[in-house]
């Protein structure tokens, strides 16, 4: 799966998407995703975010 600095810094990355990002609404996050080829994708909510983050979060303490 992902190494502890790997993970840090991805759940660091959703905060700040959160916090930064989807306060905005989708028109912050449409530049984000084209850069990533996936424009059609809608951006996750912030309680999506969350439970992105505590999934991660158990999946790293399963291991």
């Amino acid at each position: 799966m992902l190494t502890q600095r790997e993970l840090a810094t991805t759940l660091a990355a959703l905060t700040f998407w959160k916090d930064e990002i989807t306060p905005s609404g989708d028109c912050s996050a449409r530049p984000y995703l084209k850069l990533v080829g996936m424009q059609t994708v809608q951006p996750l909510t912030v309680e999506e975010i969350d439970e992105l983050s505590a999934k991660l979060r158990r999946l790293a303490a399963s291991q």
